[in-house]
Parts: structure tokens; sequence; C-alpha cells
């Protein structure tokens, strides 16, 4: 399954994360942006609870038992 901290970069990881409603922190440069469930996802962004983040610009990382 997914351990904490892991990087999510692929489709299968953003599925993933959406089905089980695995807690997903969002990084930008580095920097704790957000924390959230992914409500829905494309090639280009992740949705996270009303809030759209472009995949070329943040960071997303698992955080499962959050």
């Amino acid at each position: 399954m997914t351990e904490f901290g892991q990087l999510l970069t692929l489709h299968r990881h953003f599925h993933q994360h959406q089905i089980h409603g695995i807690p997903v922190q969002v990084l930008r440069q580095g920097v704790h942006v957000d924390i959230g469930t992914i409500t829905s996802f494309t090639k280009h962004f992740v949705e996270i609870q009303g809030t759209l983040y472009n995949r070329n610009v943040y960071t997303f990382v698992s955080t499962p038992g959050y």
C-alpha cells in the first residue's frame, strides 16, 4: 500500500488515494500549502476539497493516518 511521505507522481498513485480517501499533503517548493483528500484529478490538476492544484507546480505527499 502507501507509506507515509511517499511522493505521488503516477496516475495510479492519485487514483489509489482518491478511492481510499487517503489524505495528501500539498507542498510548493517544499513549503506546506494544504492537506486533505483528493476529490478529483486529471493529468494536469489535482482537486483537494474544492481547490485545484497544478501538478507541475505543487508536490503531493501521501499522509496516511493523518
